[in-house]
């Protein structure tokens, strides 16, 4: 959905504050963002950071302010000249984005802090993916990468635990997917605003890819090769043991100790890949992608329910696609 005044096109576009995005992919996470960043930097007239899919600015995480796991290695600029380095590159393009998913889970914080320094002009993009698959997806990958060593329903028993903690948005599974609350910010606050769908993306890239272009305001048929999928699931053979649970009973235990005593001695790494947003596949070991319990899921279900149907109300469009058959 374009949440966009019909006389957008009547008004003189103010100019982008110097040295900020003029766009932002917002999220959410696992929804398609890592594809849709390899797509869109294919455009000549937009720039990405070539080297960082995700500025992790304005949402303050670099400020060191949430738990994240000493071995988890995560990228964040340290101050807004750090960040602003990562579009130094810049050279004529039209546009310049930021893809950061941290932006919708933190969006409280996120919204304010970019209509303040890149200014109401500023374009915001977010794709959305059912809940409930959503919040499975990204448990996968933190398996896949070391980072979660408990079952998924053992983490969705102690999640609020760990939003207590202030832990990290990369490990609150279900919080993550609360749309309706997570967007109030940024569509309170930006008359551009576009929200897609990933079955949208999977459904037809080309056409969604087009739709971003024209809300961009740039050629809507620049030619961009949209054959490969991105961070894509699933876990090797050897780490479903952790699905299963033979950690639970450790949920007590750090994670740094967890990682040291299961992950280092055996792969010599003693941190996760970087978290740069843009992943390597997870090698050669075979690749699985689990389904979720059943009972979990109708759980998750029933939970989302309100939050689809509130998220439908937001945006004036029907969600029936993430409700159960």
């Amino acid at each position: 959905m374009s949440h966009v005044p019909a006389d957008q096109d009547a008004r003189p576009e103010a100019p982008a504050a110097a040295g900020w995005p003029d766009f932002l992919v917002i999220g959410a996470p696992k929804s398609g963002t890592t594809s849709l960043y390899h797509y869109l930097r294919q455009h000549p007239d937009i720039f990405l950071s070539p080297t960082r899919k995700e500025g992790r600015f304005f949402s303050d995480i670099w400020k060191g302010e949430v738990y994240w796991p000493e071995f988890y290695h995560f990228d964040a600029p340290s101050s807004a000249a750090d960040y602003q380095a990562l579009f130094a590159q810049r050279r004529d393009e039209a546009r310049a984005g930021d893809v950061s998913p941290d932006y919708l889970a933190y969006a409280d914080i996120a919204a304010p802090q970019a209509l303040k320094l890149c200014g109401p002009q500023t374009r915001v993009i977010a794709i959305l993916r059912n809940p409930v698959d959503r919040a499975w997806s990204h448990y996968l990958q933190n398996v896949r990468r070391d980072a979660e060593f408990l079952s998924f329903g053992k983490t969705l028993e102690i999640e609020a635990e760990r939003k207590a903690a202030h832990w990290g948005f990369q490990w609150l599974y279900t919080d993550t997917g609360r749309y309706a609350a997570k967007l109030a910010p940024w569509l309170d606050r930006f008359d551009r605003t576009l929200v897609l769908l990933q079955d949208e993306l999977d459904r037809d890239a080309p056409d969604t890819v087009r739709r971003i272009f024209d809300f961009l305001a740039i050629d809507p048929d620049a030619p961009v090769s949209l054959q490969e999928r991105f961070n894509t699931g699933g876990i090797p053979a050897a780490k479903l043991p952790v699905l299963a649970g033979a950690y639970d009973d450790r949920s007590g235990e750090s994670f740094e100790a967890l990682h040291a005593e299961l992950v280092a001695p055996v792969t010599g790494i003693s941190s996760a890949s970087t978290a740069d947003g843009v992943y390597p596949p997870p090698g050669a070991a075979p690749v699985k992608v689990p389904p979720m319990d059943p009972a979990i899921r109708a759980r998750l279900e029933a939970r989302f329910a309100p939050e689809i149907d509130a998220l439908e109300t937001r945006l004036g469009r029907s969600l029936d696609i993430w409700r159960p058959a």
